[in-house]
Protein backbone atom coordinates (compact mmCIF):
# COMPACT_ATOMS: atom_id res chain seq x y z
CA UNK A 1 0.00 0.00 0.00
CA UNK A 2 1.36 3.42 -0.90
CA UNK A 3 0.93 6.56 1.15
CA UNK A 4 -1.87 8.44 -0.57
CA UNK A 5 -2.04 12.20 -1.15
CA UNK A 6 -5.46 12.32 0.46
CA UNK A 7 -4.12 10.77 3.66
CA UNK A 8 -3.57 14.02 5.57
CA UNK A 9 -6.99 15.28 4.47
CA UNK A 10 -8.64 11.98 5.35
CA UNK A 11 -7.14 12.06 8.84
CA UNK A 12 -7.09 15.82 9.20
CA UNK A 13 -9.18 15.97 12.37
CA UNK A 14 -6.94 13.38 14.04
CA UNK A 15 -3.63 14.82 12.88
CA UNK A 16 -4.71 18.37 13.65
CA UNK A 17 -4.49 17.68 17.37
CA UNK A 18 -0.70 17.28 17.13
CA UNK A 19 2.23 19.46 16.14
CA UNK A 20 4.08 18.98 12.87
CA UNK A 21 6.66 16.57 14.29
CA UNK A 22 4.07 14.29 15.85
CA UNK A 23 1.93 14.39 12.71
CA UNK A 24 4.94 13.20 10.72
CA UNK A 25 5.55 10.43 13.26
CA UNK A 26 1.94 9.28 12.98
CA UNK A 27 2.00 9.20 9.18
CA UNK A 28 5.34 7.35 9.17
CA UNK A 29 4.07 4.72 11.62
CA UNK A 30 0.82 4.34 9.67
CA UNK A 31 2.64 3.65 6.41
CA UNK A 32 5.07 1.28 8.15
CA UNK A 33 2.49 -0.98 9.82
CA UNK A 34 0.40 -1.07 6.65
CA UNK A 35 3.21 -2.00 4.28
CA UNK A 36 5.67 -4.06 6.34
CA UNK A 37 5.93 -7.78 5.71
CA UNK A 38 6.83 -8.39 9.36
CA UNK A 39 5.69 -6.65 12.58
CA UNK A 40 7.50 -3.34 13.06
CA UNK A 41 9.53 -2.91 16.27
CA UNK A 42 8.25 -0.04 18.36
CA UNK A 43 11.77 1.32 18.89
CA UNK A 44 11.67 2.58 15.29
CA UNK A 45 8.58 4.76 15.65
CA UNK A 46 7.53 7.11 18.43
CA UNK A 47 3.88 6.67 17.44
CA UNK A 48 4.11 3.00 18.41
CA UNK A 49 5.66 3.74 21.81
CA UNK A 50 3.66 6.77 22.95
CA UNK A 51 0.16 5.80 24.21
CA UNK A 52 -1.51 9.02 22.98
CA UNK A 53 0.02 8.75 19.51
CA UNK A 54 -0.77 5.03 19.39
CA UNK A 55 -4.44 5.74 20.14
CA UNK A 56 -4.53 8.22 17.26
CA UNK A 57 -2.83 5.66 15.01
CA UNK A 58 -5.47 3.09 15.96
CA UNK A 59 -8.22 5.55 14.99
CA UNK A 60 -6.53 6.20 11.64
CA UNK A 61 -6.41 2.47 10.93
CA UNK A 62 -10.02 1.99 12.05
CA UNK A 63 -11.15 4.38 9.31
CA UNK A 64 -9.67 1.95 6.79
CA UNK A 65 -11.28 -1.08 8.42
CA UNK A 66 -8.01 -2.05 10.08
CA UNK A 67 -6.78 -2.74 13.60
CA UNK A 68 -3.38 -2.37 15.25
CA UNK A 69 -1.97 -5.64 16.53
CA UNK A 70 0.87 -6.21 18.95
CA UNK A 71 3.46 -8.99 18.75
CA UNK A 72 5.58 -8.51 21.89
CA UNK A 73 7.44 -5.22 21.22
CA UNK A 74 6.40 -5.04 17.57
CA UNK A 75 3.23 -3.92 15.81
CA UNK A 76 1.43 -4.50 12.51
CA UNK A 77 -1.96 -3.66 11.08
CA UNK A 78 -4.61 -6.23 10.32
CA UNK A 79 -8.21 -6.57 9.24
CA UNK A 80 -11.00 -6.40 11.79
CA UNK A 81 -12.62 -9.67 12.85
CA UNK A 82 -15.69 -8.76 10.78
CA UNK A 83 -13.60 -9.04 7.60
CA UNK A 84 -13.79 -12.30 5.66
CA UNK A 85 -11.59 -13.28 2.72
CA UNK A 86 -13.84 -14.88 0.11
CA UNK A 87 -12.11 -13.96 -3.14
CA UNK A 88 -9.59 -16.80 -3.43
CA UNK A 89 -10.35 -19.24 -6.26
CA UNK A 90 -11.17 -22.79 -5.20
CA UNK A 91 -7.80 -24.21 -6.30
CA UNK A 92 -5.91 -21.60 -4.29
CA UNK A 93 -8.05 -22.23 -1.21
CA UNK A 94 -7.37 -25.96 -1.50
CA UNK A 95 -3.61 -25.51 -1.87
CA UNK A 96 -3.47 -22.99 0.99
CA UNK A 97 -5.35 -25.44 3.21
CA UNK A 98 -2.80 -28.15 2.38
CA UNK A 99 0.09 -25.87 3.26
CA UNK A 100 -1.55 -24.93 6.57
CA UNK A 101 -2.31 -28.54 7.48
CA UNK A 102 1.15 -29.89 6.74
CA UNK A 103 3.29 -26.95 7.86
CA UNK A 104 1.27 -25.81 10.89
CA UNK A 105 -1.50 -28.15 12.01
CA UNK A 106 0.56 -31.36 11.96
CA UNK A 107 3.66 -29.83 13.63
CA UNK A 108 1.35 -28.28 16.23
CA UNK A 109 -0.24 -31.68 16.93
CA UNK A 110 3.28 -33.06 17.41
CA UNK A 111 4.07 -30.34 19.96
CA UNK A 112 6.50 -28.46 17.71
CA UNK A 113 4.44 -25.25 17.42
CA UNK A 114 2.43 -23.16 19.84
CA UNK A 115 -1.35 -23.24 19.80
CA UNK A 116 -1.78 -19.59 18.78
CA UNK A 117 0.42 -19.28 15.72
CA UNK A 118 -0.02 -19.73 11.99
CA UNK A 119 3.63 -19.15 11.19
CA UNK A 120 5.96 -22.11 10.84
CA UNK A 121 9.53 -23.27 10.28
CA UNK A 122 8.36 -26.64 8.98
CA UNK A 123 7.85 -26.32 5.22
CA UNK A 124 5.76 -28.79 3.29
CA UNK A 125 7.62 -30.05 0.23
CA UNK A 126 6.28 -29.45 -3.26
CA UNK A 127 6.33 -33.21 -3.86
CA UNK A 128 4.12 -33.71 -0.82
CA UNK A 129 1.63 -31.17 -2.14
CA UNK A 130 1.58 -32.99 -5.47
CA UNK A 131 0.82 -36.28 -3.75
CA UNK A 132 -1.96 -34.78 -1.64
CA UNK A 133 -3.94 -33.00 -4.35
CA UNK A 134 -5.88 -34.05 -7.43
CA UNK A 135 -5.06 -30.77 -9.15
CA UNK A 136 -3.08 -31.05 -12.39
CA UNK A 137 0.54 -29.96 -11.99
CA UNK A 138 -0.06 -26.81 -14.01
CA UNK A 139 -2.96 -25.70 -11.77
CA UNK A 140 -1.01 -26.54 -8.61
CA UNK A 141 1.97 -24.46 -9.75
CA UNK A 142 -0.31 -21.58 -10.77
CA UNK A 143 -2.02 -21.66 -7.37
CA UNK A 144 1.33 -21.68 -5.55
CA UNK A 145 2.51 -18.75 -7.65
CA UNK A 146 -0.63 -16.71 -6.92
CA UNK A 147 -0.48 -17.48 -3.20
CA UNK A 148 3.18 -16.39 -3.08
CA UNK A 149 2.37 -13.13 -4.86
CA UNK A 150 -0.41 -12.45 -2.35
CA UNK A 151 1.94 -13.04 0.59
CA UNK A 152 -0.15 -15.97 1.82
CA UNK A 153 2.68 -18.48 1.48
CA UNK A 154 6.45 -18.25 1.10
CA UNK A 155 8.97 -20.73 -0.27
CA UNK A 156 11.51 -21.75 2.32
CA UNK A 157 14.68 -23.81 2.18
CA UNK A 158 15.34 -26.45 4.82
CA UNK A 159 18.69 -27.54 6.21
CA UNK A 160 18.83 -30.39 3.73
CA UNK A 161 20.67 -29.51 0.55
CA UNK A 162 18.25 -29.02 -2.31
CA UNK A 163 15.19 -29.59 -0.12
CA UNK A 164 12.56 -27.00 0.68
CA UNK A 165 8.88 -26.28 0.63
CA UNK A 166 6.17 -23.84 1.61
CA UNK A 167 5.03 -22.23 4.85
CA UNK A 168 2.37 -19.59 5.59
CA UNK A 169 3.40 -16.12 4.43
CA UNK A 170 3.59 -12.68 6.07
CA UNK A 171 -0.12 -11.98 5.64
CA UNK A 172 -0.72 -14.35 8.56
CA UNK A 173 0.91 -11.76 10.83
CA UNK A 174 -2.21 -9.69 10.20
CA UNK A 175 -4.68 -12.19 11.65
CA UNK A 176 -6.29 -11.21 14.93
CA UNK A 177 -6.55 -13.72 17.76
CA UNK A 178 -10.21 -14.39 16.88
CA UNK A 179 -9.34 -14.90 13.21
CA UNK A 180 -6.56 -17.35 14.12
CA UNK A 181 -8.98 -19.33 16.28
CA UNK A 182 -11.58 -19.36 13.49
CA UNK A 183 -9.00 -20.60 10.99
CA UNK A 184 -7.99 -23.41 13.32
CA UNK A 185 -11.63 -24.49 13.59
CA UNK A 186 -12.03 -24.43 9.80
CA UNK A 187 -9.05 -26.74 9.35
CA UNK A 188 -10.40 -29.15 11.95
CA UNK A 189 -13.75 -29.23 10.14
CA UNK A 190 -12.04 -29.81 6.79
CA UNK A 191 -9.55 -32.43 7.97
CA UNK A 192 -11.83 -34.44 10.28
CA UNK A 193 -15.49 -33.45 9.87
CA UNK A 194 -16.74 -36.45 11.85
CA UNK A 195 -14.31 -36.22 14.76
CA UNK A 196 -15.62 -35.35 18.24
CA UNK A 197 -13.80 -32.02 18.09
CA UNK A 198 -15.47 -31.11 14.79
CA UNK A 199 -18.87 -32.06 16.21
CA UNK A 200 -18.20 -29.82 19.22
CA UNK A 201 -17.22 -26.91 16.96
CA UNK A 202 -20.42 -27.20 14.92
CA UNK A 203 -22.49 -27.40 18.10
CA UNK A 204 -20.79 -24.29 19.49
CA UNK A 205 -21.45 -22.37 16.29
CA UNK A 206 -25.12 -23.37 16.30
CA UNK A 207 -25.46 -22.05 19.85
CA UNK A 208 -24.07 -18.68 18.75
CA UNK A 209 -26.14 -18.35 15.58
CA UNK A 210 -28.80 -15.60 15.82
CA UNK A 211 -32.36 -16.88 16.12
CA UNK A 212 -34.71 -16.34 13.18
CA UNK A 213 -38.05 -14.54 13.42
CA UNK A 214 -39.78 -17.77 14.40
CA UNK A 215 -37.23 -18.52 17.09
CA UNK A 216 -35.24 -21.00 14.99
CA UNK A 217 -31.54 -20.58 14.30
Amino acid sequence: MEARDEGPEEFGDLLGAFDERRRAELVAAFVAVETAAEPVHEARFAALRDPALRRALMEMLARRGRVLQQRRDAWISGYTDAYRVTSLPEAERAVLALVLVHSVAIPRAEGLLGEDTWLSQYPVATEELRRRTLLPIGELEAALRSLRQAGLIVQQKTSEEGAGGYVPGPQFHRLTRAARARLQEELILAAGPQTPLAVAIRAKRRRHEPAGPDGET
